[in-house]
């Protein structure tokens, strides 16, 4: 049984706070993670070392604190959430480091290409919102596709971001991540927004941060790439 519209309008409110709670858990993770990483290069960032943490803080966020979301049980709900955003921050540590650095030295801004990817994802999502307030879509082909495509994505990006691929096939690969994490976002803000029950306010929320974040780190390795031509 679908809950009334002022159930829903407040199950979806819950669902903005959290996801924006989660965006400024990864937020704080991530820069701290950055600065970790500056002040012990020789350890954090050899190649082998980030790749490990990379995934699996990737495994963690987008397979084992996906499921404690679901949960029954509120503290493993709670738990899930946090650590999740968390463990998320932490592999952004990695990208965000390379974009200020690379910021300085191209466009004189450390922060340039940081903001500009933040400005896509938020013009993006808010596209996506208007579109699917009209109603919930049919995105059956999109579930389909991510199911098969979603987890080697998510471990490509990690190799390709330490094992970088140059000239046009690395340029060719970032469009399509872009591309495959901007419909999945698209999928999973239609699920969380129609389909979910209204008790599942924290799954909801950490499912579209997670979409978010994917979301970003795809346009800001473009942005960069992009740069690099």
């Amino acid at each position: 049984m679908r809950a009334d519209d002022a159930t829903r309008t407040s199950y979806l409110r819950k669902v903005a706070g959290l996801t924006l709670a989660g965006l400024t858990i990864s937020a704080f993770t991530g820069t701290l993670s950055a600065g970790v990483i500056a002040m012990a290069p020789g350890l954090f960032a050899n190649q082998i070392v980030s790749l490990v943490i990379i995934l699996g803080a990737y495994g963690y966020a987008n397979w084992i604190a996906q499921k404690m979301v679901f949960s029954d049980s509120s503290a493993t709900r709670t738990l899930g959430f946090v650590t999740g955003t968390v463990a998320q921050g932490v592999a952004m540590g990695y990208l965000l480091l390379q974009a200020v650095v690379m910021g300085s030295v191209a466009l004189g801004n450390p922060f340039a290409f940081i903001a500009q990817a933040m400005g896509l994802v938020a013009l993006s999502a808010g596209g996506m919102l208007l579109y699917l307030m009209t109603g919930p879509k049919e995105l059956s082909y999109v579930k389909g596709a991510l199911s098969i495509m979603f987890m080697p994505m998510l471990a490509l990006m990690a190799i390709s971001f330490v094992f970088p691929i140059g000239g046009p096939m690395g340029l060719l690969i970032s469009f399509v991540f872009v591309g495959v994490s901007a419909a999945g976002l698209l999928y999973q803000m239609n699920f969380v927004m129609h389909n979910l029950r209204t008790d599942q306010h924290v799954g909801g929320a950490y499912t579209v941060t997670m979409g978010l974040l994917i979301l970003f780190w795809n346009l800001l390795t473009l942005l960069m790439r992009m740069n690099r031509r």
